[in-house]
């Protein structure tokens, strides 16, 4: 009888032995599947971060606009290389549905004159207009006279710097390597201001 209890004893210990080693099992396939998830996401998350630095690395190396294929308000091609025709690049972002954009225009056109034996130009890139010989952005440009380079949108100007200008007109500056020089202005100002920042911007370049 005792052999008997000890048998049964025993068998007992075996299933019960069994079912924590099952138990067990299952407990430690969960927590690898849990750690394989966390490393997973990481990863991920790692990756996107990786992938986001680079992007930004190449911004910065290409210039404020990067690399980019367009036209001109002319129908003419244009791309990064514009910048490098001169030492100091004034871009004027505008709209021709914006009224302080235009009225600055007629002196960014005679600033644009004034200052080209200075290292300068200006370049302006239209908001709202995609296609060269635009009636409407010709037509602003001919009345104010404001006839230094326009750029019309492309997916490559879209899709980059252009993404972050909330507010026309916004004027930036830049160097020969279409890297930023100073701060971003928003709004209108006059001849006079805008003068002034060109001068300043200059002095910073010698």
């Amino acid at each position: 009888m005792k052999k008997k209890f000890l048998a049964v004893m025993a068998a007992t210990a075996a299933v019960l032995t069994g079912c924590s080693a099952q138990q067990g099992q299952r407990e430690t396939a969960a927590a690898t599947e849990t750690v394989t998830e966390t490393v997973t996401k990481a990863v991920s998350e790692q990756k996107m971060v990786s992938e986001t630095q680079t992007e930004e690395e190449k911004t910065a190396a290409d210039g404020l606009f990067g690399t980019f294929q367009t036209m001109t308000l002319d129908g003419e091609a244009a791309d990064q290389d514009i910048f490098t025709k001169a030492d100091l690049t004034m871009v004027n972002i505008w709209g021709t549905f914006c009224q302080p954009c235009i009225s600055e225009m007629p002196e960014l056109g005679e600033l644009a004159e004034e200052y080209s034996q200075k290292g300068v130009q200006l370049v302006g890139i239209i908001s709202d207009v995609k296609s060269p010989l635009d009636l409407d952005a010709t037509a602003i440009v001919d009345y104010t006279g404001a006839d230094y380079t326009h750029l019309v949108l492309s997916e490559d100007l879209t899709g980059g710097y252009m993404r972050q200008v909330q507010v026309v007109p916004t004027t930036v500056f830049l160097d020969d390597g279409g890297k930023q020089i100073g701060d971003v202005y928003t709004g209108a100002r006059s001849k006079e201001e805008w003068s002034a920042i060109l001068d300043e911007l200059l002095g910073s370049l010698e």
